[in-house]
């Protein structure tokens, strides 16, 4: 028996051949109560234990001592032996009886330390629960405020203000998938920790349009918050397990980076645009750093043992979530627009243009993706790469995808080169695709043994279509990089279902 159950025996009575004596209750039991969370066998047999004595029902001990409950001798449990001792488990070497029922104060905390199991069992799977897609709406709306900000101010500045905005939410996002890969969502503490994050999350995407102006110091606070506080959780549940210190060089980081965001905020200005790129690019190197930290040296991706299957599947459900922004984007510029026949065509065109990157991304690589990494030899390490860095690529020029649908939409006949400080429009209407296709192409690499020539070409297209950009009108930009999408996808999927199959095929 385990040195926490063996530490609550002394809370009763014990009896011995000639007198019986009560140790005070200690506070003892209840210094190993995380480790008795995240110790699947210990809970099952502590559950059935703690089953036994309230049913108050006879039974054997392990090392066949018959335990009955005799409730006209001052409602005891007496071990019936010879005067050697008995144990009931490992480490008891007295013969010992224990109080039935145990207290309401002990047999409640008893239950609250085995019954709050904090780590997912991989060995039964890692669905997705619906807590977790509870989560991600909050994220719904931080991807709809960037886009509304971009639209409404479509300036270089407000572009690569955003660009960084993007990435914090991201790694935000990214950063709670890892550690709820781990912990188990059906648990109520990781329920109120995940109910808290969401909280700090939304606040913080309220302000996003601010984010660069008043609401600075705001911003960054939350954000400080969710990552600093997220981790501190996580290092204090997992007392003595083996991944407490992946989590304590993780909290490392981002204390550093902390100071960073907070002083930013604070002072504003160029100052804090610095400051918080800074901070982002310290962020995103630190897992392929390692997460080094003094005295604790870095890890390495085999101490992420993670479930792949679970991983992918988050990932491809934020996919999901930047495309109905673009969705949602489509569909009320298409309200202000359809009285014109262009607003029509425009709705139109940015509808085929979403529905062919969800077919790049999930008819022709996710589910081998996620197949490959369930049964990787080191899924840390695709994660780390194809799931917390390259998604990220696809993740932005989705949204650039949406910016570019609505400016379309509502101005469909205007042309870049008349207005010198609109080719910030080529921008977008090219790089949202071509962010998205190479990205798409990077993540099939992880998985395959070279990137796939199709999105290349496509790639060199739509960096080749940009004069049409800067001289035709937006309707004929957004008609190139869609025809330029459903190109793509029609090929991979060609290629797919009739030359893979070919066993001529070289």
């Amino acid at each position: 028996m385990s040195q926490a159950r063996k530490q609550d025996s002394e809370s009763y009575p014990v009896h011995t051949n000639d007198t019986t004596t009560t140790t005070p209750p200690t506070t003892a039991s209840h210094h190993n109560a995380f480790e008795n969370m995240l110790n699947m066998d210990e809970i099952a047999r502590e559950d059935a234990e703690i089953g036994r004595a309230e049913a108050g029902r006879d039974f054997k001990s392990p090392t066949g001592a018959f335990v009955s409950n005799n409730n006209n001798n001052n409602n005891t449990n007496h071990i019936n032996n010879d005067h050697d001792a008995v144990g009931l488990g490992e480490g008891l070497s007295t013969t010992i009886t224990y109080s039935d029922p145990p207290t309401y104060e002990e047999g409640l905390g008893h239950r609250v330390r085995c019954h709050a199991k904090l780590l997912r069992n991989h060995q039964i799977g890692g669905k997705v629960t619906n807590i977790e897609l509870f989560f991600d709406l909050v994220f719904v709306y931080a991807i709809s405020v960037i886009s509304e900000t971009m639209v409404h101010h479509l300036v270089w500045e407000v572009v690569l203000e955003m660009l960084v905005v993007t990435l914090a939410i991201w790694w935000a996002w990214v950063f709670s998938t890892w550690v709820f890969n781990w912990f188990n969502p059906e648990s109520y503490l990781v329920r109120l920790l995940l109910m808290a994050l969401m909280l700090v999350n939304l606040i913080m995407s309220a302000f996003i349009g601010e984010a660069y102006g008043s609401q600075s110091l705001l911003f960054a606070g939350m954000y400080v918050l969710i990552q600093v506080g997220r981790n501190v959780a996580a290092v204090l549940a997992l007392h003595g397990h083996k991944l407490q210190r992946n989590f304590i060089r993780l909290l490392s980081w981002f204390l550093m980076t902390a100071v960073l965001w907070l002083v930013g905020g604070a002072i504003g200005g160029t100052t804090r645009n610095v400051l918080w790129t800074v901070a982002i690019v310290l962020e995103y190197i630190s897992p392929a750093a390692g997460f080094y930290t003094p005295g604790l040296g870095k890890s390495i991706s085999t101490d992420w043992e993670i479930h792949g299957g679970h991983m992918a599947e988050r990932c491809s459900l934020f996919i999901i979530i930047a495309l109905g922004e673009s969705i949602v984007v489509t569909g009320e510029a298409f309200r202000e627009a359809f009285h014109e026949p262009a607003g029509i065509g425009m709705f139109i065109v940015s509808f085929v243009g979403a529905t062919a990157m969800w077919w790049i991304y999930f008819h022709t690589a996710s589910s081998e993706a996620a197949e490959y990494v369930e049964h990787s030899a080191d899924p840390g390490k695709m994660g780390r790469l194809a799931y917390t860095y390259i998604h990220v690529l696809m993740v932005i020029g989705i949204i650039w995808c949406a910016v570019a649908d609505r400016i379309s939409m509502e101005d469909p006949y205007m042309v870049p080169h008349h207005e010198h400080d609109k080719m910030i429009y080529v921008a977008i209407m090219i790089g949202g695709p071509s962010l998205f296709v190479l990205g798409h192409a990077l993540f099939r690499r992880t998985f395959c043994s070279r990137i796939p020539a199709a999105h290349l070409m496509t790639v060199a297209a739509l960096i080749c279509a940009t004069p049409i950009g800067i001289f035709l009108p937006l309707w004929a930009t957004a008609l190139t990089t869609t025809i330029l999408l459903v190109l793509l996808g029609a090929w991979e999927s060609y290629f797919r279902c009739v030359i893979l199959p070919n066993p001529h095929t070289a």
